[in-house]
Order: C-alpha cells, then sequence, then structure tokens
C-alpha cells in the first residue's frame, strides 16, 4: 500500500477560493499504484503571499475569516472525493483495506489556523469533515506556534498548541509538525502521546535561511515520539527520482532509521518544480529505492510506516 503523507492534488487550493475545477487525482493514483493520499486544505491561503521568492504572511486575518475559509476549502475537498469516486478515511481499519483500484484520501488541514484560538472547532472539524490530519503551522505564525520561515514569537509552542495536541490524541487525529520550529518539534514531543509526523521536508547539514529543511537532531526529535518524516520532491535538491530516492530517502533513514521515513510529495503545493510530477510516477520511484533498500523496507517507506503512525493516532 503506497500512501503519500501531504498532498494538494486535484487543484484543490483553487476550489477552496471557488476558481477552476478538479483535475485528475484518481487516474493517475491507479496508474502508479498509490492507495492513499492525505488530502490537505490550506488554512491559511486568504493572507499568505510570494513575496521575495518565498511564501509569507501578507497581513493579518479578519476575525472570522480563517475559519469561514475552511467552511469553503472542506466541502470542495468532500465535492472533489466524491467527483472522483474517492472514499474518504475515518479509521484505521479503512486505511487498512484502501487498494490502489480504487484510491483513497485522508482529510488533512496544512495549518490549524481555522481554529482562530477556538479548540471546539477541531471537534467540529472532526466530526463534520472527516478531520484525520492535522498541521498545526503553515506560512503564519498562528496561535499554535512558530515556523521556520519567520521570526519567532512564541518560543516554538504555545499553550494552546499544547492543548490541540493533547486534543488531537483524545480525538484521534494526526499531529503533523511540518513547518514548525525546532523549538516547536521539541515542545510538541513533549506534550503528545501519540506519534508524531513531519509530514515534508528533506535533511540539510547546512541550513539556509529560513529553509524549510531539517537538521538531523529535528528529524531525530519527531522520530522519537515513534513518528515519520515525509521526504519531498523539491527538484531544487533532487533533481530527479533518482537522487530523490538514493539521496532523499536514504539520507534521512541513515539519520533516523527505516521505520521513521515516509513519502510527501507535497503535489501542487511546491513553488518549483517535481522530481516526481505524477502519482503516476511511483513505480520509477519504487525501483530506485530497491537499489537501495530490499522489497520490506522500500514498503515501509511507501506507506507501511504511515499506516503504523495512523493506527497509533486515529485507532
Amino acid at each position: 500500500m503506497a500512501v503519500d503523507l501531504h498532498s494538494h492534488a486535484g487543484n484543490l487550493t483553487q476550489m477552496s477560493f471557488g476558481r477552476g475545477f478538479s483535475s485528475a487525482v484518481a487516474d493517475p493514483m491507479r496508474q502508479g499504484g498509490v492507495s492513499v493520499i492525505s488530502l490537505a486544505v490550506v488554512s491559511d491561503s486568504p493572507i499568505i503571499k510570494l513575496t521575495g521568492g518565498r511564501l509569507r504572511p501578507g497581513r493579518d486575518p479578519h476575525p472570522g475569516e480563517l475559519y469561514a475559509f475552511s467552511q469553503r476549502a472542506f466541502p470542495a475537498l468532500h465535492a472533489l472525493a466524491r467527483e472522483q469516486g474517492m472514499p474518504i478515511i475515518r479509521t484505521s481499519a479503512e486505511l487498512r483495506t484502501a487498494r490502489a483500484g480504487r484510491p483513497s484520501l485522508i482529510v488533512a488541514s496544512e495549518g490549524a489556523d481555522f481554529l482562530e484560538g477556538r479548540i471546539e472547532r477541531l471537534d467540529e472539524a472532526y466530526q463534520r469533515w472527516a478531520l484525520r490530519h492535522l498541521q498545526l503551522t503553515h506560512y503564519r505564525p498562528n496561535e499554535l506556534g512558530d515556523i521556520q520561515t519567520e521570526p519567532s514569537v512564541h518560543d516554538g509552542l504555545t499553550a494552546f498548541g499544547a492543548d490541540v495536541i493533547r486534543r488531537c490524541n483524545a480525538l484521534g487525529i494526526v499531529v503533523d509538525v511540518a513547518h514548525a520550529t525546532f523549538e516547536g518539534v521539541k515542545k510538541a514531543a513533549a506534550a503528545t502521546t501519540k506519534p508524531l509526523v513531519l509530514s515534508h521536508t528533506s535533511l540539510t547539514t547546512r541550513p539556509a535561511a529560513w529553509t524549510r529543511r531539517i537538521l538531523p537532531d529535528h528529524a531525530k526529535a519527531v522520530a522519537a515520539t515513534g513518528g515519520i518524516i515525509g521526504i519531498w520532491p523539491v527538484a531544487g535538491y533532487f533533481p530527479n527520482i533518482v537522487t530523490y530516492a538514493t539521496d532523499g530517502f536514504a539520507k534521512m533513514v541513515d539519520v533516523v532509521g527505516i521505520d521513521h521515513v515516509g513519502l510527501g510529495t507535497d503535489q501542487l503545493g511546491l513553488l518549483g518544480a517535481s522530481a516526481m510530477p505524477s502519482y503516476a510516477d511511483l513505480p520509477q520511484l519504487a525501483a530506485a529505492l530497491r537499489t537501495k533498500f530490499n522489497e520490506e523496507e522500500t514498503a515501509k517507506l511507501l506507506g507501511g510506516n504511515f499506516r503504523r503512525v495512523f493506527e497509533a493516532s486515529v485507532g
């Protein structure tokens, strides 16, 4: 079973604004043998903009604005699932039965900004929209914590952020610390009783200013919870699918071990080109991984590790 930890496939972000129509998701997944994607709405979309080559908050949100946006984004995601005949996974039992012949999705949110400091909205999203994967922060330092690409203002994670993590653990929602600072990840690890996910990044030993890549200790803090790090196919780091496998995946495995690495394509969410632009390319990635790893290890990297974390988190 192949699983993508982080995706915006299907033109979901534009659909959330009421622009355009869904693009093919299920067909490329079937072609490539991808069973499940964690499909993310982007909760701070209305206020982020591209500035100087990177995404930044362009302004403060209006009261209620980001929650109202989520009430358009989540229905757009559900509409896309219906149009493409993709079941929405709510339980571990449903994940275990997912197959590439009938691709499925997990409802995710990139950023918990839609909560606007109100934890009861987490329960609402869980019940009404089947939210099962929550990334705490995105491109805006929010009520939960700091981000890698802006100056820290919360010393990593806020008390509200810790409360949200604990509520996710109780409800059965995967907690994703992508975009969070190292200090935020360490505090999230102290707050959680379930494995953490860092859904899309890659390893570096020489971080540039405001990088989204992580150092070995950052990765180890996630792995120490039993969690996993998704490797993203940024062509600027990995120019082709072979280097994506033999450099991106393999170097992270060297740091955290085979049980703590997964696939996080960020499809249609990358600012630049992708080394894996289509789910139909998965067989090429699997073949490249097999030059470094055996069949069992490759299966862990492409979905088995995430299934373990999802089962531990969601039940």
